[in-house]
């Protein structure tokens, strides 16, 4: 599969033009970011109607995870092939079938298909998006803090809206997906405006000189030791700050319902909402030079043992300062992390490169939770968590350290200076 030429003359358009592109890519990117957590506050609702417990929850929240993984894995370098245009619009299209499954689900295999396929529109939107971005702004940091916001901008409208309008109406189960599938509609009308900015090769391929066929691939790295460690070393942090998502993402309801006396709907959806909602203004407003691995991992460490406090005192406003904390951490270690993936790519790679960044941040999903929701029923919630924050913590260590073994030179940990490759789209400034 092949694209046509790319349009000689997207670099010329008028700076309004070029602001509509990038807005209408980061609308797009967040409105299917939200579609991932707006299950989030009622998963107590459908475990009710259902007869399920924590570890069905989390294996519906897996669901989601293998979704959005295969993707990575299958169709990572999609649209460095296809076009970003093309992805956009089939992620959109999945999201809203998802939307529509869960609209009507009525048993849990249902549930279970639908958040499948919603992880199949965030794995193809995830990289697409994000390097659409990347492409239509010139600098590093710029592209990295727009991408981040509309990624955990999303996350965290999804989980406050459902959860305001599940206390608000009636049948929530329905009525908050009806109204988000009325939101999809105008994502679409959004994408209309996105204009192709994957960049051609020689021979009119998107950076390709080779066909895209459907199979699994094998995650690419960087060139150079020292790039690669840098680059892993990112993955590794951003991995275990995905513990604390997943977890927030899958059983914090349960638990803020069970352990802390939390019912009221709105009051959940804003409580899990609290850690997408700090990410985001770590991302949007925290100085570059205090982006760094050493105080992401410090922020984590102790976001996670306040949330511990939290949860064996059984105090709510606690619990809120631990996600303030560890909602910090989540967006300096992701920003940090795409910004080095941005500087390490070339452009005809990009979208390959950042799918294995992604692939390295929803792989953190996985283990963590699952350990969650088998602890929780063996031992109980004080015990499980425990057993997630040593987790989460040792594993952002691991990173770290990698981290400190890597040239400084190339393992920058601000990027204030610009971008050293072209990109289709050059602003007079960052």
């Amino acid at each position: 599969m092949t694209l046509a030429r790319y349009p000689a003359d997207l670099t010329a358009r008028p700076h309004a033009h070029r602001v509509l592109a990038v807005g209408a890519v980061a609308f797009v990117y967040t409105v299917v970011m939200a579609g991932g957590t707006l299950t989030i506050p009622l998963y107590v609702l459908w475990a009710s109607q259902f007869g399920f417990g924590s570890l069905t929850t989390v294996i519906v929240f897996i669901a989601y995870v293998v979704g959005v993984v295969g993707t990575l894995l299958v169709a990572g370098s999609l649209s460095d092939a296809v076009g970003r245009r093309p992805v956009l619009a089939l992620s959109l299209a999945l999201t809203a079938l998802s939307t529509v499954g869960f609209a009507l689900a009525d048993g849990l295999t249902v549930l279970l298909i639908s958040r499948v396929l919603s992880g199949v529109a965030t794995g193809l939107i995830t990289a697409t998006a994000t390097s659409a971005i990347a492409e239509l702004v010139r600098g590093r940091r710029t592209a990295a803090v727009l991408s981040t916001a509309a990624n955990v901008g999303g996350l965290s409208l999804g989980v406050v809206a459902a959860g305001v309008l599940a206390q608000c109406v009636t049948a929530p189960t329905h009525t908050v997906f009806w109204c988000y599938l009325a939101t999809c509609a105008v994502a679409g009308v959004f994408w209309l405006v996105i204009p192709e900015t994957a960049v051609p090769s020689a021979d009119g391929t998107a950076g390709r000189t080779v066909r895209w066929q459907p199979r699994i691939r094998r995650p690419v790295l960087p060139d150079g030791a020292s790039r690669v460690r840098s680059f892993v070393a990112s993955g590794v942090l951003v991995a275990a700050s995905s513990g604390v998502n997943g977890f927030f993402s899958s059983l914090a309801p349960a638990f803020l319902r069970d352990d802390l006396g939390v019912s009221n709907f709105a009051v959940i959806g804003v409580g899990v909402g609290t850690l997408f909602i700090s990410a985001l203004l770590a991302q949007t407003v925290t100085p570059a030079a205090l982006v760094r691995r050493g105080i992401g991992t410090a922020l984590l460490a102790v976001g996670m043992i306040v949330i511990e406090a939290a949860l064996w005192t059984h105090s709510a406003p606690l619990f809120i300062v631990g996600t303030v904390f560890a909602g910090a951490a989540v967006g300096t270690l992701l920003r940090h992390g795409l910004s080095v993936t941005d500087a390490l790519c070339h452009p005809g790679n990009r979208a390959e490169l950042t799918a294995t960044y992604f692939l390295f941040l929803y792989s953190g999903l996985v283990v963590p939770v699952l350990v969650l929701g088998l602890a929780d029923q063996a031992v109980g919630t004080r015990a499980s968590s425990t057993m997630l924050a040593a987790l989460v913590v040792s594993t952002a260590l691991v990173g770290l350290a990698l981290g400190r073994r890597t040239e400084p030179a190339s393992t920058p940990d601000t990027f204030s200076r610009p971008s050293t490759h072209r990109t289709p789209v050059e602003e007079n400034h960052e």
